[in-house]
């Protein structure tokens, strides 16, 4: 269902947002989002490979420490190294196959739209602002007019804070599905036989199981110190 989702979403912005100026400034930050989600995927999945699994031994290493009251023999201790990120990137293609360095790619794509949804508000908001004020000065018909600093703030926050409560379910889900699987991983390791919870299929399957158990309102829990994280970075 996702994938048939973000194939609907490439038709839209392929044939039809090109045909407005509106449009166009959508479509350029959604390729640009795009474009940003297929190359650090799997640098993100290579670190998160890394903080999710155990230190891997070294060479033993041999040699005697001396202190003030007694000698230690130190031979054959091994140190704990982890993996750096280009091999653990190895690790999976060679392992899984490299098509799973851009595992949760589909879930990303559908988040590029909050970073579009922000630059397009924003361009829309200028535009309108700046026409405002050219119609009001007609000395300023020449385009030399430009928002201040404040305004700028003003609807960066304005754009940033309307894409996110848009698309907080998605981060939510994001987040719900990881920890899940974490649950589900620490039970297995704990006790196999009393396995209480599975992992969610799929971001569909997580966001209509957190709509059925807490209603609408559920799906944005925890929003109010994410826009509080939004307007600040805004």
């Amino acid at each position: 269902r996702q994938m048939h989702q973000l194939r609907n979403h490439i038709k839209f912005i392929t044939f039809i947002l090109p045909k407005s100026k509106m449009g166009s400034s959508l479509l350029a930050s959604t390729l640009t989002g795009i474009i940003n989600v297929f190359l650090t995927t799997p640098l993100w999945n290579g670190t998160r490979r890394i903080m999710e699994s155990d230190p891997q031994p070294s060479k033993p290493i041999s040699g005697t420490c001396f202190n003030s009251e007694k000698e230690v023999n130190i031979s054959a201790l091994p140190l704990n190294v982890d993996p750096n990120l280009w091999e653990m990137m190895y690790q999976i293609a060679n392992n899984e196959g490299i098509l799973q360095l851009w595992h949760g790619t589909v879930s990303s794509l559908l988040l590029v739209s909050n970073p579009a949804i922000q630059y397009f508000l924003y361009e829309q908001i200028r535009v309108w602002v700046l026409g405002m004020k050219n119609r009001r000065d007609s000395r300023s018909a020449g385009g030399s007019l430009q928002l201040t600093a404040m305004e700028a703030f003003v609807f960066g926050a304005l754009s940033k804070t309307v894409a996110t409560v848009i698309t907080y379910p998605l981060q939510l889900g994001q987040v719900l599905i990881r920890l899940r699987k974490n649950e589900v991983k620490e039970l297995e390791q704990a006790d196999p036989s009393n396995m209480t919870i599975e992992e969610y299929s799929g971001m569909t399957d997580c966001l209509y199981q957190q709509y059925t158990h807490g209603g609408i309102s559920s799906l944005f829990q925890g929003m109010s110190s994410k826009l509080i994280q939004t307007v600040g970075q805004a």
